[in-house]
């Protein structure tokens, strides 16, 4: 296939070039030079040696780095010079694949990281299927339009099957249209959280913030032209199986109003955070000033010298509280339990100029820069120091030998923020295992908002909630004048918002009872043609990011789709052993892990103590379960 890649390098002298170079990630640079020279001869003189909570995480030194910015400074002056691009032979793609982080790659590895390079927009996890013989009727409703019903939609008009999106909201874009708090941001690379087939070069961060998301996947429904697909204002209250005709009415309401809609197929995209959970302590709703939940941000409140109470210190408050504390005149954080923090020193960082140029112009830097980051964090990431060792003997706030070396590396970084603070380190050092709960991705920003003179951290447990504010077990009333629950999202409440009728009118809800489970997160059986993304066991605690799930969930579907269309099947549902066995081992595995460990206590964790929101596999072994459908894992009606 022949590069599409043009040269701007006329325009830019030695001295503007040698500047963009200092910005340079060293790795996806010798990488790009593989488009510049044909061969991987540089790596010989620059070889990156990747390892896990190194200080330096491209795994070279100054010295290497200033070798690798010269060697690729001339590669480029010959390019400018006129010498034309080369087009690498596989083997040299495939080695240049091995040595960007210095680690040989398994054998069974290479084909998910090839699909995930996607040098030449190769759109892999695409599924093409036949229409010429479906029935003229056909519909698919797609539920909820987020990053996740976007794609379904995509997806659908790209194989010609008719569809329509239900989103209850006044616009599409789900959790980037809903969560408007200060300081909202995606707590992924960005450069992996967009789809491989739209890869952004140019995102202002690297961790953007939720205006940027959502005029992404704005952007995105005005290029595939979806918008006229779309039912804003359309919450979806119920949908029933029709096991003669095979076919779901999902009954929607909009204005008090309801209408309904016949699918041959019924894709659910509502995700896993939306609901806003609170916390189960008594008074809650009682406060009489200003009060409400970090997900439904209320804008129109000036924090403006108020004295203001924040519940929560997962997530979504690590990332607001640094956002208001300057303007409060008094901030109190009442924390349950601290996160985890994970430093990362750009997590606030905006890309610079220099940084976008390098993205923009250089042959394929943007691809192996992603690959590095999919590489060390979906391959060579943390993954396994969540493993629990059986025989470990450490302290049991840690699951292994690894875990325990994280947790300390952990610490070592809460120390060096906290300073002189021994009571606020102590403080915001967990008690749980690594990986035990969600970890926090973080600059410093909150640490550094803890320590203001006019915020403090309160760990007395809540007693309850007053007219005047909120009481601790020791007795000490706080008074407010505003109340932000930052307790994030009911995850395990899946589908709770609608009732969904199968087989035998079998209610899905009803019947998982809290205990929400499903075939490879996508299938449940009795609710034929009914599929869920982001679904049950379907959550990443470390790695690259939800997008990779999704887009492999849906490879899985449109394979599902293709037997139903081109087979001509009325019904098509998993069967009910196959999917028993499958929850076995996800069970069994999800034990394995830190988050999973009969020790520790954990909101992933329901309350028959089974994890029902978390992947405990490898991203590999994701890819391979998703990637078509078989035969015998179903039950298939003509």
């Amino acid at each position: 296939m022949a590069y599409n890649w043009q040269k701007n390098l006329t325009d830019v002298d030695d001295v503007q070039l040698r500047a963009a170079l200092e910005h340079a990630h060293i790795p996806a640079l010798l990488a790009s030079m593989l488009h510049l020279t044909g061969n991987t001869d540089h790596f010989d003189k620059v070889q990156p040696r990747f390892e896990l909570m190194a200080e330096d995480l491209d795994g070279l030194n100054d010295e290497q780095r200033t070798v690798g910015r010269e060697l690729a400074f001339a590669a480029l002056k010959d390019c400018r010079a006129g010498a034309e691009p080369v087009q690498p032979a596989e083997a040299e793609i495939e080695t240049t694949m091995h040595r960007i982080t210095g680690e040989a790659i398994p054998e069974e590895l290479l084909p998910m990281l090839r699909e995930e390079l996607n040098l030449f927009d190769e759109d892999s996890r695409r599924v093409e299927i036949n229409t010429q013989a479906m029935d003229a009727n056909f519909r698919v409703v797609i539920i909820g339009s987020g990053m996740s019903g976007i794609l379904a939609a995509i997806r659908l008009q790209q194989q010609g099957i008719p569809f329509l999106i239900l989103e209850k909201n006044s616009d599409i874009g789900g959790t980037w249209f809903e969560n408007t708090y200060p300081g909202c941001q995606v707590d992924s690379a960005n450069h992996l959280y967009n789809y491989i087939f739209e890869q952004n070069t140019q995102w202002p961060n690297h961790f953007s913030g939720r205006r940027e998301l959502f005029k992404y996947f704005n952007g995105i429904v005005e290029k595939y032209g979806l918008r006229e697909h779309v039912r804003l204002n359309s919450a979806v209250k119920r949908a029933d199986y029709d096991e003669t005709t095979g076919q779901w009415t999902v009954t929607v309401e909009q204005g008090g109003a309801q209408e309904q809609f016949l699918a041959n197929a019924v894709i659910s995209a509502v995700g896993q955070l939306n609901i806003p959970k609170y916390p189960e302590v008594e008074g809650v709703g009682r406060f009489a000033g200003i009060t409400f939940h970090s997900a439904r941000w209320e804008h129109e409140h000036d924090l403006a010298g108020k004295r203001v109470a924040v519940i929560g210190t997962g997530c979504s408050a690590v990332q607001f509280v640094p956002e208001i504390a300057g303007d409060c005149a008094e901030l109190k954080i009442f924390q349950r339990s601290p996160p985890w923090l994970l430093p990362v020193e750009e997590y606030h960082a905006p890309m610079t100029e220099e940084e976008l140029w390098l993205f923009r112009e250089l042959p394929f830097y943007a691809r192996w820069y992603r690959f590095f980051l999919f590489r060390t964090k979906a391959v060579d990431g943390e993954l396994p120091l969540m493993y629990t060792d059986p025989h470990w003997n450490g302290p049991s706030n840690t699951v292994s030998e690894g875990n325990q070396l994280l947790r300390d590396a952990l610490i070592e970084s809460l120390a060096e923020q906290t300073r002189d603070d021994a009571d606020l380190l102590a403080k915001l050092i967990p008690d749980y295992p690594p990986g035990g709960k969600r970890p926090v991705l973080d600059d410093g920003s909150y640490i550094s908002a803890l320590k203001r003179d006019n915020v403090s951290l309160v760990t007395d447990p809540i007693q309850k909630i007053v007219e005047q504010g909120i009481v601790t077990a020791d007795g000490n009333l706080h008074e407010f004048d505003v109340l932000i629950y930052g307790t994030g999202f009911a995850a395990d409440q899946f589908l709770v918002t609608m009732q969904v009728y199968g087989r035998n009118g079998r209610e899905l809800v009803s019947s998982w009872d809290g205990d929400a489970h499903a075939y490879k997160g996508v299938m449940v059986s009795d609710f034929p043609n009914f599929y869920t993304l982001y679904g049950p066991n379907t959550n990443i605690v470390v790695g690259s990011s939800i997008v990779f799930f999704v887009e492999n969930q849906l490879r899985y579907i449109s394979g599902c789709l293709k037997l139903q269309v081109e087979e001509g099947y009325r019904s098509l549902e998993c069967r009910r052993e196959v999917m028993d066995a499958y929850n076995e081992q996800i069970d069994a595995l999800n034990r394995q892990r830190a988050w999973g460990a009969p020790a520790v206590s954990s909101w992933y964790k329901n309350k028959r103590g089974r994890v029902t929101q978390n992947w405990p596999g490898t991203h590999n072994e994701y890819w391979q379960q998703m990637r078509a459908p078989s035969a015998d894992e179903l039950i298939l009606e003509k």
